[in-house]
């Protein structure tokens, strides 16, 4: 069963069980009210009867005769029935009875004022009657009756229209169920024919018109941004595999060359051999660092080694700087530290400094200083003394492969602060650059620190 169909069943229920609940309640309510109605003028009827002579000379068993008077309707004829029940069982009739009530057990004992007045339904003769019996005077009970043809008519009358009432408000429950159910699942079909057109196009630019503020817009509204991620995701695998592609080539073309030439060697020199096979070589180790950067940043930050932690940010940095300090001992690293701590992955984050200390040794002048700070606040900063970022190259020093025409003569495949930027961000973080007073590049990346007053272990 499709789930508009169960939302139409699960509407047309609800509404039946409703309507039918209403119409017992109805139905429960008006049988009282027309029952009190007929207990009313019972109580009424016996109170006339007991202001008239009820009972006039007859023959009893005394040698006397009684005459039980009956109240009159508007016609002239008895409204109701009436007769005395005595404590020994015998009944006083009226003078021309219609109907004969049976001297009951219960009516003796009013009679004998062992037992209130109570109301009963009878049937004498098969007639529905409603029955009041009460005491009159000690040994005697008078018990009115009043037919109920009219009322047993009328709710039989009424039981018949609540039962229209209630088949009819269940095929109306099922019209309004289907159009409900279409004006509500309207986006749940969007959503479906966008998923499935999706699917079989491949096409992620799809969006839904997410409209309102409930759950299915907010549903839409979800879809969309999933189907914006995905296509940011594809959009930036492709742009990879196209940029990853034209750095290859390079490398791959100058290795292809010099293998072809040493394979023409022979007639070369030694010394020019080693030369080549060093090119070979120097072209291999960069050739291995791309694809290991490729590598990393394909895998993205989900496949890092290692989760989140709470480490000192400025001990991370120093020991970052004693291994670059051995990888460049031309270089004076000047390191100022004040203690914070942050989380991330420690290797991660490791990385993403040396990277950061090794772009600045790339463009540090020979023996020139580079100058690292962190600071309380979750920043490291890292400043070279070289020539600088030019303005128009400043927003693109974190993007993959991007290298400044100035950067295109020296080593390096334009992943290092692409890599730095991918590791802080997957941490919370964000890296900038800037152009340093007097000369030089200022990168920062700066992670959000844990305070001081908040209980951690520090890895």
């Amino acid at each position: 069963m499709s789930f508009r169909r169960r939302v139409i069943l699960l509407i047309a229920v609800a509404v039946s069980v409703a309507i039918a609940v209403a119409s017992v309640i109805v139905y429960v309510l008006v049988r009282a009210e027309l029952r009190d109605r007929v207990d009313s003028d019972l109580l009424r009827d016996a109170n006339v009867t007991f202001e008239d002579p009820v009972i006039e000379p007859a023959q009893t068993q005394r040698g006397k005769r009684l005459r039980l008077v009956l109240p009159k309707s508007r016609l002239g004829g008895p409204s109701v029935y009436a007769q005395v029940v005595q404590e020994d069982g015998g009944v006083v009739h009226p003078a021309e009875p219609t109907i004969r009530l049976p001297a009951s057990p219960e009516a003796r004992a009013v009679a004998a004022g062992e037992r209130d007045a109570f109301f009963t339904d009878a049937r004498p003769d098969g007639t529905h009657v409603r029955v009041y019996t009460a005491q009159t005077k000690e040994g005697e009970a008078i018990q009115i009756a009043r037919p109920l043809g009219d009322t047993d008519e009328t709710l039989n009358d009424l039981a018949l229209i609540l039962v229209a009432v209630t088949l009819a408000g269940v095929a109306m429950a099922a019209g309004l169920g289907y159009i409900v159910s279409r004006a509500a699942l309207s986006p749940v079909a969007k959503l479906s024919d966008a998923a499935a057109t999706v699917a079989a196009t491949h096409d992620l630019s799809q969006r839904i018109d997410a409209r309102g503020g409930d759950e299915l817009g907010q549903l839409a509204e979800t879809f969309n941004s999933m189907l914006a991620a995905l296509e940011a995701s594809l959009t930036a695998q492709r742009q990879l595999v196209a940029d990853a592609s034209h750095e290859l080539r390079t490398p791959l073309t100058s290795l292809r060359t010099n293998i072809e030439v040493l394979a023409r060697s022979e007639g070369h020199a030694d010394a020019q051999r080693q030369r080549l096979l060093d090119d070979v070589v120097g072209e291999l180790g960069e050739l291995t660092a791309l694809v290991g950067d490729l590598v990393d940043l394909a895998r993205g930050v989900e496949a890092r080694d290692g989760t989140p932690a709470p480490l000192r940010l400025d001990h991370l940095v120093s020991t970052a700087v004693e291994r670059a300090q051995a990888r460049s001992p031309s270089t004076r690293f000047r390191l100022e530290t004040e203690p914070c701590t942050v989380t991330a992955v420690d290797a991660a984050l490791e990385r993403a400094v040396s990277n950061l200390l090794d772009n600045a040794v790339k463009w540090s002048p020979p023996g020139g200083p580079v100058e690292v700070l962190v600071s309380t606040d979750g920043e490291v900063s890292v400043r070279d003394h070289g020539p600088g970022i030019d303005s128009a190259d400043l927003p693109y020093v974190f993007d993959r492969f991007y290298r400044s025409a100035a950067a295109r003569h020296l080593p390096g495949s334009g992943l290092g602060l692409a890599i730095v930027r991918q590791i802080v961000e997957a941490d919370g973080g964000t890296v900038t650059a800037e152009q340093a007073p007097g000369g030089g590049a200022v990168l920062r990346l700066r992670l959000p620190p844990i305070a001081a007053r908040e209980p951690v272990t520090v890895a």
